[in-house]
Formats: structure tokens, C-alpha cells, sequence
């Protein structure tokens, strides 16, 4: 099984309720780590997007058992 995943703005202290298209439109994903760069990054751009947050902010998804993934970058 893996971790579910809250989304967080850092930079404006705020967490992501949108739903999501891949989790069955629950506002947490599930098994980040399973994902590529690539797509984890098309998930966060989606969350990103969708908050109507900025690329510049820090943005990151918390995992249930600690594991943090922040907006890949590169």
C-alpha cells in the first residue's frame, strides 16, 4: 500500500482541496513515490494550476509517514 499525499503551499501556508482528476477526485493523491519526475511534475503543475498559486512558491506534498516531495524543478 502506499502513502497518501496532502499538497502544501508553503510559501502562503495553505493546503490544496481541489479535487483531483487522478484520485478519483479526492484533494490527496496516493503513491507519489511509484511516479516519475515527469509525471509527478505534471501532478504538481495541476495543483499548482488549479489553486491558482504561483510557480515561484514553494509547493510540496506531504506524505502520512513523513515522506516530503517538493515541485521537481529540473
Amino acid at each position: 500500500m502506499g502513502q497518501y499525499y496532502k499538497f502544501v503551499n508553503a510559501t502562503k501556508r495553505s493546503e490544496s482541496t481541489i479535487p483531483l482528476p487522478f484520485n478519483f477526485n479526492m484533494p490527496w493523491a496516493k503513491s507519489l513515490e511509484r511516479y516519475s519526475r515527469e509525471e509527478l511534475r505534471e501532478k504538481f503543475d495541476f495543483v499548482i494550476q488549479n489553486n491558482s498559486w504561483s510557480q515561484e512558491d514553494e509547493v510540496m506534498a506531504i506524505g502520512d509517514y513523513g515522506t516530503i516531495f517538493y515541485y521537481p524543478k529540473d
